[in-house]
């Protein structure tokens, strides 16, 4: 069984953190094994793994130098995965437009004019709250909302004139602020970076990391394969829905896993 050489440890202060280094003594297959176990990024009790490096003492003694790095308190973070198949991921913010009445306080005055029929001058109390372009019988008579004065009604009596713009005229749509999440796995094929990106685009479903955000739902819309000249990777792009409504499954399907 492997064992920590004597005298072997040496700890290194600088204004870069601690700096911790010991080795293990024992066969090559024991320290190989505690070699494979410990690849460098991985968090450990004395910080997180530098390096290694396994060489040959005498016979069939072997030893195995191990390199940790910390914070100037003793403390490290975790590095993102870099193991085959893993997947590391990174949050940013982008932008998403959104119509006019996705708008959780939208009002029907903000993109429709209100038109009204010959000799009506009043402006009726419910245009200032309306949310829908339904009227009741006795007001449509009288009145309709329109989107553009091209609409605009034509009886017995006359063209209809328009009574009110729209509050927001000239506006469609309003920018929200949406969260995205890029994943990155590395893999040892083009094929197997393939398969992770497939049948993924512009459908929804969901980052492995979503770093704790929670409504809507997820949809991607970014994929690549990329050689980095040493491994293939496979990255993937996921958009936060726009509202707690998610994407609409009536024009997207959902990812196959």
């Amino acid at each position: 069984m492997a064992q920590v050489k004597y005298q072997s440890r040496t700890v290194e202060s600088s204004t870069d953190g601690v700096s911790t280094t010991f080795s293990y003594f024992g066969t090559r297959e024991e320290l190989l094994a505690l070699q494979n176990a410990g690849r460098p990024g991985i968090s450990a009790p004395d910080g997180r793994i530098k390096n290694s490096r396994l060489f040959q003492q005498e016979g069939d003694v072997w030893c195995l130098e191990m390199r940790f790095e910390s914070d100037a308190d003793g403390s490290s973070s975790v590095a993102p995965p870099t193991e085959y198949g893993e997947r590391s991921a990174s949050l940013k913010g982008a932008m998403l437009s959104l119509p006019l009445e996705n708008h959780e306080d939208y009002l029907t005055n903000w993109n429709y004019y209100l038109a009204a029929a010959p000799g009506i001058t009043a402006i009726p109390e419910w245009w200032s709250s309306a949310v829908g372009t339904s009227l009741p019988d006795n007001d449509a008579q009288n009145y309709a909302w329109i989107k553009t004065t091209g609409e605009m009604p034509v009886d017995r009596n006359g063209r209809w004139h328009i009574l009110k713009e729209p509050a927001q005229k000239g506006c469609d749509s309003y920018d929200v602020a949406v969260y995205t999440v890029t994943e990155t796995i590395r893999c040892r094929t083009q094929n197997d970076a393939g398969d992770l990106v497939a049948n993924k685009l512009n459908r929804i479903g969901a980052p492995e990391n979503d770093f704790g955000i929670t409504g809507g739902d997820w949809k991607c819309d970014d994929a690549s394969v990329s050689w980095s000249g040493k491994y293939w990777l496979a990255t993937l792009t996921w958009t936060r829905s726009g509202d707690d409504r998610g994407w609409n499954e009536n024009f997207y399907t959902k990812a196959v896993n």
